[in-house]
């Protein structure tokens, strides 16, 4: 009798469930188990934004939480066998893609692939154990063809052979990219012309992560992503070495299909200006996600982006910090304000180092079409700002998330009265950050997360918080992660209260507390019991440090 099969739909199904689960074992054994299986199997282990890494014996799974992407972080510490052998499970999967573009395995794994971050496989080529005790294997057999190395000469006049992480980067993208028919995203510093060659067979392509912006000055690329690429409509550039960039950048974003780009962000300087900013404007009905790194010679044309108001997320970023619009270009304040009014999807705004940040803001928060869900402020006196920490009322409904930084100098009862005021009407607020400096107090950090029953991280710095305030944040039932970054003074009695009142909700809950006051610091046995119990009853972690090392005068450690 024929044993019954799942349809194929079924199997899809059951594979998407456990990818959901981040059950990635389950589904690599489940690639091994049939070809029936292998086929959703591996559609899942490929389907995240970004090439997957997937360690049999690690818990963190998803490509942005790869234990070795992004240079290896989680390497750090770790004995060197066990690193020895990462880096060598990470030189296999690397391989493995490779080898299956040439038909060397038995299934064909990279055509599931919908992201190659590069990025990745130069960290790999760069570490100094995989060129030392792996490479050779690397490049063994059909990989044999991607060596690229060259002689030098060190100071002592010997010589030797390095790896030109470039030419192999290059090389294997040139073969991947032809087996890669779901490719949807590219990462990483590619040669200059890596991209005339491989757009032609990238239907699929809707993302570039570029390290430097200078591909997009070939004009052939303009015309090869517009004929062959219709669907791309993000890009990420990190910087961009070159002359007359914004010149260059304005023209690619014009060799687009109109109202096609939805996502923009640059990551450090790379001279956008006006024109950029006016090129955009032919994606003003598609653009829902731009952030950018601004200048001193960039802020005054800010003003620009007025045809850009689908925007769900802003973020600017000044990189100088010393423009002060309201006070040196009010026109193109004013203007600023009126665009941001106009955007009625915005959903997340930060602006960082921005000086006349918080004073733009205030206006845009009393907009009854606008609801923000997150709101990042930093660079600014609390003092002069009390017309904006009243606005942030007009938010309470939606803002989820909240990061305030500025200059405390100043401040009177009535200033900070306002501030707590506005902040304990938050109900909403699953994240806040306060990093403002010496001025909330017990009272204050009591009242002002008294109804904040959905929050779930908290940052503050304070003065002098103590005990009294533990029973208050124990109250919140979702709260797992709480930094407590101003001076305070704990006791282990106040701490094991704390632990003893949490409830469900709080399982998993990281508590630190960053400076500890030297004159009450906690002794290594209570801070063993503290952390003792805090696993025990909530699966929970405690970090403890001090303000200052308690071994070094106070004047001294002030000196230094």
């Amino acid at each position: 009798m024929a044993q019954a099969v799942l349809p194929d739909d079924i199997l899809h199904l059951l594979c998407e469930e456990l990818a959901s689960q981040e059950q990635f074992d389950t589904l690599f054994n489940c690639a091994c188990a049939s070809r029936a299986l292998a086929v959703p199997a591996l559609t899942q282990l490929y389907n995240p934004a970004q090439f997957i890494i997937i360690f049999a014996d690690t818990n963190k799974r998803s490509h942005h939480l790869a234990p070795v992407r992004g240079g290896g972080e989680d390497l750090y510490g770790l004995p060197a066998a066990t690193n020895l052998l990462t880096i060598q499970k990470w030189s296999i999967l690397w391989r493995s893609i490779v080898a299956s573009s040439l038909g060397a395995t038995l299934f064909p794994y990279c055509r599931y692939i919908r992201s190659l971050d590069f990025r990745d496989l130069g960290y790999l080529l760069e570490d100094d154990q995989f060129r030392a005790k792996i490479s050779k294997q690397f490049f063994a057999g059909p990989l044999k063809q991607f060596e690229k190395t060259e002689t030098l000469t060190n100071i002592k006049g010997r010589k030797f052979t390095r790896i030109k992480t470039a030419d192999v980067i290059d090389a294997i993208g040139e073969v991947v990219t032809q087996h890669t028919p779901t490719l949807e995203v590219i990462s990483g510093e590619l040669q200059p012309g890596a991209l005339v060659r491989w757009t032609p067979r990238l239907p699929r392509l809707q993302s570039l992560e570029l390290w430097d912006g200078k591909p997009l000055e070939d004009e052939l690329v303009h015309a090869s992503i517009y004929e062959h690429c219709p669907h791309f409509n993000s890009l990420m550039i990190y910087t961009w070495r070159s002359t007359n960039n914004d010149q260059k950048f304005a023209k690619f974003l014009c060799s687009m299909r109109p109202n096609t780009l939805q996502t923009l962000q640059t990551i450090s300087d790379v001279e956008a200006g006006a024109e950029t900013f006016l090129a955009l404007s032919n994606h003003g009905k598609s653009l829902e996600d731009l952030r950018l790194c601004v200048t001193k010679d960039s802020i005054p044309h800010l003003a620009l982006l007025k045809g850009c108001t689908a925007l769900k997320t802003l973020r600017i970023e000044d990189i100088h910090g010393t423009v002060d619009l309201e006070a040196t270009e009010n026109d193109v304040f004013l203007e600023t304000i009126s665009w941001l009014q106009k955007c009625s999807n915005l959903q997340r705004l930060s602006f960082s180092k921005l000086q006349s940040g918080a004073a733009i803001i205030t206006p845009v928060l009393l907009e009854e079409k606008i609801q923000l869900s997150s709101l990042e402020i930093d660079s600014y006196t609390l003092k002069d700002h009390k017309s904006f920490h009243q606005a942030l009322v007009h938010q309470q409904s939606s803002l989820r998330v909240l990061f305030l930084s500025g200059d405390t100098e100043g401040m009177f009862r009535d200033d900070l009265d306002i501030l707590v005021e506005s902040l304990r009407q938050l109900r909403q607020l699953r994240d806040l950050h306060l990093i403002l400096p010496e001025v909330l107090r017990d009272d204050h950090l009591k009242t002002i997360v008294a109804d904040l029953v959905l929050l779930e991280d908290l940052y503050v710095s304070g003065l002098e918080l103590n005990d009294d305030v533990l029973p208050h944040l124990a109250s919140l039932p979702n709260l797992r992660t709480v930094t407590i970054s101003g001076i305070s003074k704990f006791t282990m009695d106040g701490l094991l209260d704390f632990i003893d009142r949490l409830g469900p909700g709080n399982q998993g809950i990281r508590l630190s507390v960053d400076m500890a006051d030297t004159d009450t610091l906690l002794p290594d046995e209570q801070l063993a019991l503290v952390k003792d119990n805090l696993m025990e009853k909530a699966g929970g972690t405690f970090e403890y440090m001090a303000l200052r090392d308690p071994n070094v005068p106070e004047f001294e450690s002030d000196s230094d």
